[in-house]
């Protein structure tokens, strides 16, 4: 006996087979995350040259069309080798801008290292003794904190060995340096391919669309790769024109007051602004605790400048710069910056806030959708006061 399904009944199969096949695959995720997670990081080890590229050509890609239909746009040159001289010069160009960076930086970064290395052991002593100084002034009780800390010579000694031994430790990594330089060589060549095959590659993606799913499907993937480009476009290099801002403006406020080693701690902390919400007060953490070391009364003043500039540049800078292009309420950006950094660490907390934008926008638009087709209209379901 053969059986007859009317489309209504074929819809509901196949609603509630997806939704099964979601719960199934949800269940398997959370059960086997530990699993997934190391699985993941090992896979991105391997594919991190070819991530790289990808990034390369993602930051570089309007840079190269702007030299192939500006600069090149009128000249009588075959279009391959516009493509190539676009591509060449955009990497050469981001190369060039890399290395003015660290050649600036990088020097100051080093000097405020090796005086801090050296100068380490005697700023203990003195925080040592200030620290029995004031124990005896107070007449407080040695031998309690001595039970609640542990031998306090101990601490003390074990903190000089740290940073006693942190630059042979550094130079003992030369290995893993050699191996990610590799990494990045290969990555640039990668991005470089990228760039000049983008079309055929972008093509070959389209028709695998095209073919395999349906055209409303196919369609909606269309569009929604265009959304992910955008929002990850705005949000990388706006973060970055932001951070570098902080970074400068970081800079010059250490020096205006006059804190040691500004050039280190003004690039702490703007290289820990491209995470959001939480990255100024993470990049705060090793300037106080090496001004406490060194004079406890500088910590709380360098705490406080960086509580300044946070605000400026959440209130004022950030969105200046970003606007509201994620599209993002702030309690959704603080919910994806935590999920992100639970998950994945530094790098969760700074993918996150696009990642979840783009999530966002997908199931903005479902809703929307299914309310279009209920044939509800969104002024209905206002709360009234």
């Amino acid at each position: 006996m053969k059986v007859r399904y009317s489309e209504e009944m074929k819809k509901q199969i196949l609603v509630y087979s997806t939704s099964g096949g979601i719960c199934i695959l949800l269940y398997f995720i959370i059960a086997h995350f530990a699993i997934i997670r190391e699985a993941f990081y090992y896979v991105s080890a391997l594919a991190f040259p070819f991530i790289l590229g990808f990034a390369i050509a993602f930051l570089l890609n309007q840079p190269m069309l702007f030299i192939e239909r500006r600069l090149l746009g009128k000249t009588k040159l075959k279009q391959s080798t516009k493509r190539s001289i676009s591509a060449i010069g955009a990497l050469l160009l981001g190369i060039l801008i890399v290395v003015l960076f660290l050649w600036i930086v990088i020097p100051q970064l080093f000097d405020s290292l090796m005086m801090l290395a050296d100068k380490i052991p005697g700023y203990v002593e003195g925080f040592q003794e200030d620290v029995e100084a004031l124990i005896a002034e107070h007449n407080i009780d040695l031998q309690q904190i001595q039970d609640l800390l542990g031998d306090q010579s101990d601490i003390f000694s074990k903190i000089t060995t740290y940073f006693t031994d942190l630059l042979p430790q550094m130079l003992a990594a030369s290995y893993q340096f050699g191996k990610t330089l590799m990494n990045i060589l290969i990555g640039i060549v990668a991005g470089l391919y990228i760039l000049l095959d983008k079309e055929r590659f972008s093509r070959n993606v389209k028709r695998a669309n095209y073919a395999f799913l349906p055209k409303g499907v196919a369609d909606y993937l269309s569009k929604l790769i265009h959304i992910i480009e955008d929002i990850f476009n705005n949000f990388i290099v706006g973060k970055a024109i932001d951070s570098l801002i902080i970074g400068i403006l970081c800079y010059i406020g250490l020096n205006v007051f006059h804190f040691p080693y500004a050039p280190l701690l003004a690039f702490v902390v703007g290289i820990t602004n491209m995470i959001p919400v939480f990255g100024p007060f993470i990049g705060a953490v090793p300037g106080i605790l090496i001004l406490l070391i060194i004079e406890p009364m500088e910590s709380l003043y360098f705490a406080l400048f960086i509580l300044v500039l946070q605000q400026f540049d959440g209130n004022i800078l950030g969105p200046l710069i970003l606007g509201d292009k994620l599209g993002l309420p702030s309690l959704a950006i603080l919910f994806s910056v935590c999920v992100g950094g639970g998950l994945f660490g530094i790098v969760g907390m700074f993918i996150g806030v696009p990642t979840f934008a783009v999530l966002y926008y997908a199931i903005k638009e479902l809703i929307d959708y299914r309310l279009e087709k209920k044939q509800i209209k969104p002024h209905e379901l206002e709360l009234k006061e």
